[in-house]
């Protein structure tokens, strides 16, 4: 037993609870190096230490069980796996660029390609010309969708997709359109009625500031679309104007929006 460990003594270094070791046991996720038939201790080698530790490392990155087993189960090898922390990352730039922006305290527009996810929605179509009337028709959509119990996905912001091309001329006006409001919901708890948009590769404007410039931002936007000579495949969407995780607590100059149109591959 010289070349082994009790639970007190992992449990300590790796600073974790013995609960935490035996959970981990349970899931499949580490087997002891012996356990004794007679007391039924458990002994652990470095291999099982380096193990937890990788596991912890995992846990704090925000994978869950699930995705640890496939780990492992693939031998660190899994499409499937690669997807997810990718996506995972994504999101990770996402808040980090935002932080940035707000921090930077200054209006600005930044152009770039995004890689858009496959978002499973819960939809509803209204006819609006304003900024706030866009707010309250997603408002109390997102209300709905909390009344009926869809399981909302924390990971992507809410968006819109307006049915107009003025911007791509340079002439957006604040005129009557249709527009749908989408709130993403967790794909496997979905109702059968959740509309799917497929992923597609996208054009992007990423705006720091208020909505009193809105006209100057679509403009700016399309103008970029016709010096580029891109080809849109698709209405344009506007990601985070009203996003569930700013709430009440920051204030309108420091909005951030994405514009985003989807292109041709």
């Amino acid at each position: 037993m010289k070349d082994l460990f009790t639970v007190h003594q992992v449990s300590r270094c790796c600073g974790v609870s013995r609960a935490t070791i035996l959970r981990l046991e349970s899931k499949g996720l580490l087997r002891p190096a012996l356990i004794d038939e007679q007391s039924g201790y458990r002994y652990y080698d470095n291999h099982n230490v380096s193990r937890i530790m990788q596991i912890q490392l995992f846990l704090k990155m925000g994978m869950p069980y699930e995705e640890i087993q496939l780990y492992y189960r693939a031998g660190g090898a899994s499409r499937e796996l690669l997807e997810q922390a990718e996506l995972r990352l994504s999101t990770m730039k996402r808040v980090c660029e935002e932080i940035r922006l707000r921090m930077e305290n200054k209006e600005q527009l930044t152009f770039e390609y995004v890689n858009l996810p496959r978002y499973v929605c819960f939809t509803g179509a209204f006819r609006g010309d304003t900024a706030e009337s866009h707010y309250w028709a997603m408002y109390n959509l997102y209300h709905q969708a909390v009344e009926r119990g869809c399981r909302l996905l924390a990971t992507e912001p809410l968006f819109l997709i307006s049915r107009r091309d003025d911007f791509i001329r340079g002439s957006f006006i604040e005129e009557e359109i249709d527009i749908t409001c989408c709130i993403p919901l967790e794909p496997d708890a979905a109702p059968k009625d959740a509309v799917v948009y497929p992923a597609c590769r996208a054009f992007s404007c990423l705006y720091h500031g208020n909505y009193t410039h809105r006209a100057e931002v679509f403009n700016a936007f399309g103008a970029k679309i016709r010096e580029l000579g891109i080809r849109p495949a698709g209405d344009v969407r506007t990601l985070g104007l009203v996003a569930s995780y700013t709430g009440q607590d920051i204030s309108a100059d420091n909005y951030l929006t994405r514009l985003a149109v989807p292109v041709e591959e």
